[in-house]
């Protein structure tokens, strides 16, 4: 465990196509943005949620609201950074149940050196929900705020960022690494996948 960096856990917004809070479904056992906690916890000493639902305070952590709702996931990262004590910080969606905490620290540990360490994936979009994130862009986040911009991957074009190749060592469930849990459909393949693995103790 890292006591100089703060795990930070989007579980956000709407969850329109979902009908519900997504983060709080169950899925094989357990609440969706509990692997996100499990894959945090192993590495971060704090763990902030940011999320507009008083739910999650159920769960034991900080929850912090939008200071700017309505803006997608960027509003969530300046928020939840301007709530961070440490400079180096990892962000996860509560929707990607199949990051894993080596995966993290693998992430982590090419943030030296850059404000923003994320997945590349294959040479076509970020994953910009599975990160790291270092303090120093908070001012340039909220310029983009301010201009009415929320999108990450445009503010990744102004800062120094590395873009990683996440290759098949990393994860047993490779193909399925940044599976978003969006929908019921989406639930089912997770599950299934958790099922066939074995990884999490889901059976049946």
């Amino acid at each position: 465990m890292r006591t100089n960096v703060t795990g930070i856990i989007l579980a956000g917004g709407k969850s329109s196509r979902m009908g519900t809070d997504k983060g709080l479904l169950q899925l094989c056992g357990k609440h969706i943005v509990g692997y996100a906690i499990e894959a945090l916890s192993g590495i971060c000493n704090r763990i902030i949620i940011s999320s507009t639902s008083d739910a999650y305070q159920s769960l034991g952590y900080e929850v912090i609201a939008d200071e700017i709702p309505g803006i997608g996931p960027m509003g969530g990262v300046y928020s939840a950074l301007k709530e961070s004590k440490t400079e180096k910080n990892l962000i996860l969606s509560c929707d990607l149940p199949f990051v894993t905490k080596e995966l993290l620290e693998h992430i982590l540990s090419h943030g030296e050196g850059y404000q923003v360490a994320v997945p590349w994936q294959g040479n076509q979009h970020y994953e910009p929900l599975c990160g790291f994130y270092d303090l120093s862009i908070l001012d340039k986040l909220g310029e983009f705020i301010r201009e009415g911009n929320y999108k990450l991957p445009d503010l990744f074009d102004e800062i120094s960022i590395n873009k990683l190749i996440i290759n098949d060592r990393l994860s047993f469930y490779h193909e399925n690494l940044f599976l978003n849990v969006n929908s019921k459909h989406d639930l089912q393949m997770a599950e299934k996948l958790i099922k066939s693995g074995g990884k999490y103790g889901c059976h049946g």
